[in-house]
């Protein structure tokens, strides 16, 4: 579809701009910080601990700020093959039967049925089946179990996989029987945004940078470890410091734990951290800075009070560069294949599209011009401005009533057109009647105003040998013979007419 694709090559570019912009800020900020850091080697070690902290921070709040930009396309694909996956379960309910290995594949994302107990019965991740969220999880399987009382698709940001630590976006969707949790995983980390924003490499980056620094780990509220776990990291919260851990998270509010190791002072701080617009159990997240007592000079304050103003000039200026480009830019491309007044395709969108879905033959297609009787009676009786309520009205009523897999356009001032993909005749008339039935009920308060409003609708049946020009000809006389039937009912083009 030609409109659509416009649409979704220019908020790439969207995507591309705000991208760079954030990616060369960054760049910026990191080789300022690199510069100050030489200069300042005698830094006082609860500045430089300090320091750490508020970086590590910022860098998880920069991602999830990033994600919170560029996660919606990825939601809507999400959202996308999960009613896909409805459908199939309305043909087939029996998981065991569906290749899932397959469908991995096709849509390039992890696939896992939860069933009512929450638990892992199916899934093209194989460790992961057998998998029970009540016996590892209790809050996370609390959240599963009103998620599927809902019955709406739901979707996190930034999670993890439960037994490997991967990054990953997750998705849920119930069945219409509430019996089970169709839910997608979406691999992150080789995403160009991960690799650019990735805060693990912060944290390595700052291991390395201060000596006195033994480890950065960052936890998810379960004590569960973000990152990879292939290193020699501790995957869960010591038992001997969990209690501080929970504590801090609790009561929000940074707690610390300071032991002896091998003749060493070592103290470990917990800094609790809650993503502000973000969803998911994983943004809510505690950082572990474990350092040793070596005392330093203070020379950070300064250069902090600078880095919170870049940051803040940063999230202003990404705000406002976001508002104008998409005032710029999606707001006209969308008017230039919609009509403004009733949000369909106008003639324009619709023909490029029709005539795409005739080069691909794609299944048998119908086509239906409708046209509402009597319509200037409402103009000049009730204003142009119920007219246009009216046009509203019977618009929605058009794309409701057409059901799926259908192409809706209004092509003239009380002229619309429907395009159908793999319909039987009698399932065009069917859509035909209730479209009459409905518009009867929806606009009978007009008689009181002797204004006989009804629709009038043509179809034609596309042959191999049709084009968009000879439908609309077909459909045009049959939409003719329908009014000079009198009005209020279809006709289906014959040619022995």
């Amino acid at each position: 579809m030609r409109g659509d694709g416009l649409d979704k090559n220019f908020r790439t570019k969207l995507t591309v701009i705000l991208f760079s912009f954030m990616l060369v800020l960054s760049l910026v900020i990191v080789v300022a910080d690199y510069q100050k850091l030489k200069k300042n080697v005698q830094a006082n070690l609860e500045t430089k601990i300090q320091k750490a902290e508020d970086e590590i921070i910022t860098s998880l709040s920069t991602i999830d700020k990033v994600y919170n930009i560029l996660d919606v396309d990825r939601a809507a694909n999400m959202e996308a093959y999960s009613l896909k996956l409805l459908d199939l379960y309305e043909e087939n309910s029996d998981f065991s039967t569906w290749d899932l290995e397959a469908m991995e594949k096709e849509s390039g994302m992890d696939i896992f049925i939860i069933n009512s107990s929450n638990e892992v019965i199916e899934s093209s991740y194989i460790e992961d089946i057998g998998l029970n969220f009540n016996e590892c999880c209790k809050n996370f399987s609390t959240l599963l179990t009103e998620r599927r009382k809902l019955g709406v698709f739901s979707h996190d940001a930034l999670d993890i996989q439960q037994k490997t630590g991967e990054f990953k976006k997750f998705s849920y969707m119930p069945t219409p029987d509430g019996k089970f949790l169709i839910e997608l995983a979406y691999y992150l980390e080789d995403k160009l945004e991960f690799q650019e924003f990735n805060f693990n490499d912060t944290t390595e980056r700052l291991e390395q940078e201060n000596e006195q620094i033994k480890s950065i780990n960052v936890y998810t509220s379960f004590g569960l470890l973000l990152g990879d776990r292939r290193t020699d990291r501790d995957v869960r919260v010591a038992a001997s410091r969990e209690e501080v851990f929970k504590e801090a998270f609790k009561k929000f509010e940074k707690r610390e734990l300071t032991v002896e190791e091998n003749g060493q002072t070592l103290t470990y701080r917990y800094i609790p951290y809650k993503a502000e617009k973000a969803k998911g159990l994983s943004t809510n997240r505690v950082v572990e800075i474990a350092y040793y007592d070596v005392p330093f000079a203070s020379v950070l304050a300064s250069y902090r009070n600078q880095f919170i103003f870049q940051i803040i000039a940063i999230t202003i200026i990404t705000i406002i560069l976001s508002i104008v480009l998409a005032r710029m830019i999606s707001r006209p491309v969308y008017l230039a294949f919609h009509d403004v007044l009733t949000g369909l395709k106008n003639r324009a969108a619709f023909e490029d599209t029709a005539v795409e879905w005739l080069r691909q033959k794609k299944g048998p297609l119908q086509f239906m011009i409708i046209d509402l009787d009597n319509f200037k009676l409402v103009n000049d009786s009730l204003g142009h401005g119920e007219g246009d309520k009216i046009l509203i009205q019977a618009a929605e009523i058009i794309g409701k009533e057409s059901g799926k897999d259908h192409l809706a356009a209004r092509i003239g001032g009380d002229e619309f057109v429907v395009l159908f993909s793999r319909l039987t005749e009698e399932q065009v008339r069917e859509r035909a009647e209730n479209m009459l039935k409905t518009m009867r009920q929806s606009f009978s308060y007009l008689q009181k105003e002797e204004i006989p409003l009804s629709i009038s609708i043509g179809i034609a049946i596309a042959d191999e040998k049709d084009t968009m020009h000879t439908l609309y000809h077909k459909a045009d006389l049959a939409l003719y013979q329908s009014k000079k039937k009198g009005k209020d009912q279809y006709s289906l083009y014959n040619s022995a007419e």
